[in-house]
Parts: structure tokens; C-alpha cells; sequence
């Protein structure tokens, strides 16, 4: 770990989760099948004093302690992939700004093919920012676009401010992603989120997000997954700091907005990658060991259009 980063310690879960994402990341880009290449995912996992080590190979996994937790999972591969198509569907339609709410250490500017006209935010907190600018200095990485780093926590009202401070055009295309932000909103701060997004999206913006209703959230929360992870890391990395206040369901929010919501299982998308997360999330290692909770809402990705 350089000594430029020694005083640097992640401040909340959501940093904690930062780094546990970025190992799974880095993981997931070792596997000779890996569905993404973050080839800077190591480098940010060894840059943050954290209690533990986590890992960055496949390798490492074994005699880590981290073999059944989320570092290990092959759901961060699915989601990041999943995330990234998104993201180069919607600039091949001809949406050349993007607003990705919380991405941690992902490196998005820096590892897919951009156009030089397409504008990148990452909406972050301004500590994680800071390192993440560091580490990138000394990897001497170069962006592919023009990207702006927009040093707020998404979870507080001034993220617009700052966005549009930033150079934000709320006249052009916007492709919106949130991965795993809704978890950790209250419902005003989800209300809220959803009510800028709309007001900032231009015809022909487009958004993504990982979505689950509040029993798929009490469900995973006491997955071994979960607790895994929890031991892993010796702090609870989810359970008591997810937010499953009631409220009104995102699909149905869109909808009621003008967007066009389409929803798509982690499963369905994992096997259409060709990645089954059956035996991570079953005990016996098949579809009849998963006990999903029963919800009147759908879960997985949400995807949306505002029609042009």
C-alpha cells in the first residue's frame, strides 16, 4: 500500500461496500470466463486500509475466508457487465452523457471504448474521489471520455447542485445508472432521487439499476452470502443499514412518470451470460433449493426510457 494513501479508511458501509465490490471486480477479471476487465480493480483493493485482506484472484479465494462471500460471487461480474452494456447500447443510440450514481472504484471512463464527445459524472463521496484520483495518477490512467468527478454523497439532496455545477446539460440524452444505491435510501431519499432524475432527463434518456422490494431485501440480508461477507469483513456490510422503509415501488413510479420500464431477472441475465448463480444462492446447488420470498413486486435490473 503506498504511504500516499496510509491515513485513507473507508467511513461507512457504503465505502466498505466500495471495496468489497471492487474485490469482487478484480476477482471476476481474473477468471479465465470473466465477464469484465478491470484491470485497476487490484490496485484500488490494496490502496484502502481495511481490518482484512481481500482478495484480487481467483487464488486468493482459497484460505481467505472469503470463498462464500460476496467478494467471491459471480453476481458482481453479472451486474457490472450487465451495467456496462447498458451503458454502450445507450451511447450507440446517441445518448453521449452518462450520471452513474455511487460508483466506487469501477473505472467505467477508463476501460470501455468511448467516443471523445461523450460526458461521464461519477456522483461520489469526495474521500473515496480523492483516492480513487490518486490511484489512478500513479496507474498513469487516462480516461476515454470526458469524465467529471462529482464529489457529493448521492445520498444528500445537493447531488443536483453539484451535478449541474459540474457541466451537467439537462437538455441532452441522459444515460442514468444506479447499481446499488436504492438499497441504502430512505423512502423520501428514493422519492426524491427518482423525482431529480426526471426533472434533469431529457427525451430519450434512458436509466439502469439493480432493484429489490423490501422481502427480497429482508431475504438477502440473512443469506449466507451475506453473513459470509459479514465475517469476512468483522462489520455488517448490509442487514442493518438497508432501508426497507415502505414505499411506492419503482417500476410503478416510472410508469407514472411517461417512462418505458422494462424488468430482467439477476437469474435470466446470468444464464443469458452464461453464468449460473444457482449454486451460490442454494444450498443444495440447484434451482430447487432457492426459496425466493414471496412479493407481489418483480426484482433485478430495472430498465427505463423516457420516450423521445
Amino acid at each position: 500500500m503506498s504511504e500516499e494513501h496510509a491515513d485513507w479508511t473507508v467511513s461507512d458501509t457504503v465505502g466498505l461496500s466500495a471495496v468489497v465490490n471492487c474485490s469482487a471486480r478484480a476477482v471476476e477479471s481474473d477468471r479465465p470466463d470473466g465477464l469484465i476487465n478491470d484491470p485497476l480493480a487490484a490496485r484500488f483493493v490494496h490502496a484502502v486500509r481495511i481490518p482484512t485482506t481481500l482478495p484480487t484472484q481467483v487464488d486468493e479465494l482459497r484460505g481467505s475466508g472469503a470463498a462464500g462471500a460476496m467478494v467471491a460471487s459471480r453476481f458482481g461480474g453479472i451486474r457490472a457487465r450487465v451495467m456496462d452494456d447498458f451503458l454502450l447500447a445507450a451511447n450507440a443510440a446517441g445518448v453521449e452523457q452518462a450520471v452513474i450514481f455511487s460508483p466506487g472504484f469501477d473505472t467505467r471512463a477508463y476501460r470501455l471504448d468511448w467516443p471523445s464527445e461523450m460526458d461521464f459524472y461519477e456522483v461520489e463521496q469526495p474521500g473515496l474521489l480523492d483516492l480513487k484520483a490518486k490511484v489512478l495518477r500513479e496507474a498513469h490512467a487516462q480516461p476515454r471520455c470526458a469524465r467529471h468527478a462529482v464529489g457529493v454523497d448521492p445520498r444528500r439532496d445537493e447531488w443536483e447542485f453539484s451535478l449541474r455545477g459540474a457541466g451537467f446539460d439537462a437538455t441532452r440524452p441522459t444515460a442514468w445508472v444506479a447499481e446499488g444505491i436504492l438499497l441504502y435510501l430512505s423512502a423520501q431519499g428514493e422519492a426524491d432521487l427518482f423525482t431529480a432524475v426526471h426533472k434533469l432527463s431529457a427525451p430519450g434518456s434512458r436509466l439502469a439499476m439493480q432493484y429489490m422490494p423490501a422481502e427480497l431485501i429482508h431475504w438477502f440480508a440473512e443469506h449466507t452470502a451475506l453473513t459470509d461477507t459479514t465475517a469476512t469483513l468483522g462489520t455488517d456490510i448490509g442487514s442493518v443499514n438497508w432501508n426497507t422503509e415502505p414505499r411506492q415501488a419503482a417500476p410503478a413510479r416510472l410508469k407514472a412518470a411517461g417512462w418505458e420500464v422494462r424488468l430482467d431477472s439477476v437469474m435470466d441475465r446470468g444464464l443469458a451470460l452464461g453464468v449460473s448463480l444457482y449454486e451460490e444462492f442454494s444450498a443444495v446447488g440447484d434451482d430447487a433449493g432457492i426459496e425466493f420470498p414471496v412479493s407481489d413486486e418483480p426484482d433485478g435490473f430495472l430498465f427505463g426510457t423516457l420516450p423521445r
